[in-house]
């Protein structure tokens, strides 16, 4: 159902972006792979695997970037037809010892970024009459936690973010979705992929499966969020 397809994926270099990218591959899309860094190295390891990809450095934080880059996606595939907004950052520490350039880039990557890279995707897609935007949140984004304030912010607001912008596109051929799971065994907040209990974190080659199942839904249908977290996890 995907093989042909193009997907722009942010984050793309490590952790959930890069299995994502991997996982697409391996279903005939034609990916790009965006980040800041480390593009290269993905995108050889899936030409390696016989997929076909695209490295592409991108700041989500930054509109001209963003634009440039999937200005290039276009002129090298042609079109792009799917969307993996999974660029993240976030601290996990008290509010009033979070410096004012974590609290901007916290906003700029989860908020800005997912606004930025769906705002250069969208024109084409609704000329199309056809795309799917998966936007990865976080369980966070319905519950709240101490010392994750701004994080906990962004992350409601990307819900938000996506629900409206669902129901402003659906009845022209474009689905805007939304993955929110629980702790995923990444590199986020300083972690190391590879270290986490599987019984309280989640395998992220398990969570992009689960995005790629998300595209592969009948035209349709859409899922609006679609929440997973471990079943140790205690919050």
């Amino acid at each position: 159902m995907l093989a042909g397809q193009v997907a722009f994926i942010t984050g793309a270099s490590r952790g959930l972006g890069r299995h994502v990218a991997l996982r697409l591959a391996r279903e005939g899309v034609r990916v790009v792979v965006a980040a800041r860094t480390g593009v290269e190295a993905v995108a050889d390891e899936i030409r390696a695997a016989g997929g076909e990809a695209l490295p592409v450095v991108v700041d989500v934080t930054r509109w001209q970037s963003v634009s440039d880059g999937v200005a290039l996606a276009r002129q090298h595939f042609g079109k792009i037809d799917i969307l993996i907004n999974n660029a993240g950052v976030g601290w996990y520490k008290p509010f009033d010892e979070q410096t004012i350039e974590e609290l901007d880039l916290t906003i700029d990557v989860n908020l800005k970024g997912v606004m930025y890279a769906t705002k250069a995707v969208l024109p084409e897609m609704l000329a199309a009459g056809y795309g799917q935007i998966v936007n990865v949140g976080s369980d966070l984004g319905r519950r709240v936690i101490p010392n994750m304030a701004p994080y906990v912010a962004s992350k409601f607001a990307v819900l938000g973010f996506s629900g409206s912008l669902l129901r402003e596109v659906k009845n022209r051929g474009v689905k805007v979705m939304t993955i929110t799971p629980g702790i995923i065994d990444t590199y986020f907040n300083g972690g190391t992929e590879g270290t986490k209990e599987e019984t309280w974190s989640l395998r992220p080659d398990f969570v992009a499966t689960t995005i790629v199942d998300m595209l592969k839904l009948p035209k349709h249908w859409v899922l609006d969020e679609l929440a997973v977290h471990a079943m140790g996890q205690e919050f």
